[in-house]
């Protein structure tokens, strides 16, 4: 495991578009690079095919509640 997978150990993906799930959250989670982390955008693979954004998280309970909104 990365040093990044070990301070946010839970994985989310969605395909919903950045500028609407960042000031989400931000209102609802907290901090980027505190308790969320987003990878940037493979531009490479996204020729492929749309190629959805990762999210890793902090805690459980953020990652949850990011499933039940952007999933």
């Amino acid at each position: 495991m990365s040093e990044l997978e070990d301070l946010f150990p839970y994985e989310c993906r969605t395909r919903h578009p950045y500028d609407q799930v960042v000031p989400w959250l931000e209102a609802n989670v907290g901090e980027f690079d505190r308790e969320w982390y987003r990878y940037g955008t493979d531009i490479a693979s996204g020729i492929t095919g749309w190629v959805p954004d990762i999210y890793r998280f902090r805690d459980e309970q953020a990652a949850v509640l990011f499933r039940l909104r952007w999933s």
